[in-house]
């Protein structure tokens, strides 16, 4: 791919994104953010954390609620401004995931790459660069989409490289110094409609449900359906399939 296309496709995709989290608005109104997010809190070890690809910094900002020393990276500027907006005095680089090595000159006990790691064509090393800012012990939390077969549409307009199997992320993470905590699916709930739009309709699946504003009756009532169902649900089982997968790994 030459550099020119290379790089209309990136602008492309850190737009769509940007778009893509301003129509959300806050992520608390959310019901696959906020559910996402209040999951992996629980999964987050020691006082110093680090997110990568922190978006708008609504997990920094349930962190330092509890106390954490936070810290997040974000290449988007218009991410990063709505992260202001919503978590004032977060300190929060301006960068990408591949910058850490020149953004942060410190160890920390947790980092956090939620929806992150599929954005980056050189993943295996960027997996062992990260083992480096951990302290011994200290935690990576991955979430990434699951299942090769369903890439499509969305991921290409997101600048996705790729989707994962469980046991490709797995050999990653252990080729990488790591030593599998736990790994998860989630979010079951949307993949068969996922897989009928994306695959059989070859069409994108919306995201028009999780946007906030007015909208009707039954949709509303959809709306707190998803919301008690991730909460209570998804966040509790894993039913073995899903849009996603969650792992935590440590370091060794």
């Amino acid at each position: 791919m030459e550099d020119t296309e290379g790089h209309r496709l990136f602008v492309g995709s850190a737009h769509a994104l940007a778009e893509h989290y301003a129509a959300l608005g806050n992520i608390a109104s959310d019901f696959r953010n906020h559910s996402l997010n209040r999951l992996l809190l629980r999964t987050v070890l020691g006082n110093r954390v680090l997110d990568i690809g922190c978006g708008t910094g609504y997990l920094l900002g349930l962190l330092k609620k509890e106390g954490k020393t936070v810290v997040g990276i974000e290449p988007n500027k218009r991410e990063r401004m709505l992260a202001e907006k919503y978590n004032p005095g977060i300190r929060i680089f301006s960068g990408f995931a591949e910058d850490t090595e020149t953004l942060i000159d410190f160890a920390v006990d947790s980092i956090v790459m939620a929806d992150v790691l599929e954005h980056i064509e050189d993943d295996r090393t960027q997996l062992q660069q990260l083992y480096g800012f951990l302290h011994s012990g200290g935690r990576l939390i991955l979430v990434v989409p699951a299942y090769a077969f369903l890439y499509g549409n969305r991921d290409k307009r997101m600048g996705h490289y790729r989707r994962y199997s469980k046991s490709h992320l797995v050999s990653l993470l252990t080729e990488a110094g790591f030593r599998i905590v736990s790994i998860r699916y989630w979010n079951m709930l949307g993949f068969f409609p996922y897989l009928y739009i994306e695959k059989v309709l070859n069409k994108e699946l919306g995201t028009q449900l999780r946007t906030p504003g007015r909208t009707s009756f039954p949709k509303r009532i959809l709306r707190r359906f998803l919301h008690v169902w991730f909460a209570v649900i998804e966040n509790r089982f894993d039913f073995g399939f899903g849009l996603s997968l969650i792992c935590v790994a440590e370091k060794t």
